[in-house]
């Protein structure tokens, strides 16, 4: 059964995020928040529904686990993974839902798609980050996605121009939850794919050099 308020770990370095983090989303239980990814695999976490997780994380030394180092470090703990971020690299993003986050919401969204993909991925769905929808696009047009239906095809073009839910479901005469369902499927497909999908493929799909994914790794944790 799923919480009406799901149970939170924050992990952000910043002060302010971490104290107003609960304030801005109250239908969400924060039950611990965290600086680094360090100190919350130290600290014994209890039990929770969703870790939110900032990829840019700065620690004075420098050690800080970020991007898909710490997402593998925290997988680890069994707690579904939604990015709270900044980033908007679509490579970097991208190997992050490789190596094991459920979810990407971007720190410009709107706090109440933040909140509803927060809940989605408490419960077990997959949300993708406006910020992705360009990869979604380009690996649709490469037949690298090519179990979506009309539909889907239509939500997915429309989002990634950013086109709003109202605008999209009048213009497709579909209501707005309708819009978010089809959206919802291709967001999952996309992080199927991207979970199995080889160094090469992410090289193509983003017009890459071969060995590019691979060679730029160091410097994208």
């Amino acid at each position: 059964m799923t919480r009406q308020r799901p149970r939170v770990l924050l992990v952000e370095d910043l002060v302010v995020m971490r104290q107003g983090f609960a304030l801005c989303h109250p239908t969400l239980d924060v039950v611990g928040t965290y600086d680094s990814t360090e100190e919350l695999l130290e600290s014994g976490p209890p039990e929770a529904d969703l870790i939110i997780l900032d990829l840019q994380l700065r620690t004075p030394d420098g050690s800080q686990h970020q991007g898909t180092e710490a997402v593998e470090n925290v997988a680890g703990l069994g707690i579904p993974i939604c990015l709270y971020t900044s980033e908007s690299r679509r490579l970097v993003l991208a190997r992050c839902l490789r190596a094991g986050a459920h979810g990407v919401v971007h720190k410009q969204e709107p706090l109440e798609e933040a909140t509803r993909a927060f809940h989605a991925v408490a419960a077990g769905a997959t949300c993708v980050s406006g910020f992705l929808l360009g990869l979604a696009e380009l690996l649709e047009r490469s037949g690298d996605l090519p179990d979506l239906s009309p539909r889907q095809r239509q939500v997915l073009a429309a989002r990634a121009r950013g086109e709003k839910w109202d605008s999209i479901a009048r213009r497709l005469y579909i209501t707005p939850s309708v819009a978010r369902e089809h959206m919802d499927a291709v967001n999952r497909k996309l992080a199927d794919h991207l979970q199995s999908a080889s160094p090469a493929d992410l090289e193509r799909a983003l017009g890459l050099a071969p060995g590019d994914l691979l060679d730029t790794a160091s410097h994208l944790q």
